[in-house]
């Protein structure tokens, strides 16, 4: 269960809420609604790295429906690069 801090005792207490973090989320709220939430490093590397893969998932479902491979996508887009002036 996360902890529900204001962000005024948020300010005067972050030491404590950094390491109050480690174990469980911590809620920051503004006005009593929820704002923000500190969460351990890992657990956000975690939840991006999750993200990063769903966006996979999702573009392999779409390149799926229209037909396009994903080397078919490599080899454009390589070629789109090379085909590219770079600026000096």
């Amino acid at each position: 269960m996360a902890v529900r801090v204001s962000i005024a005792k948020a300010k005067s207490g972050l030491s404590k809420l950094l390491k109050r973090a480690r174990e469980e989320p911590v809620i920051i709220t503004r006005r009593g609604e929820p704002d923000a939430v500190i969460l351990p490093f890992a657990e956000y590397e975690r939840l991006r790295r999750l993200r990063a893969y769903s966006s996979m998932v999702r573009l392999s479902r779409e390149l799926k429906e229209v037909g396009v491979t994903a080397t078919e996508l490599y080899e454009a887009s390589r070629r789109e690069l090379e085909e590219r002036p770079w600026s000096s």
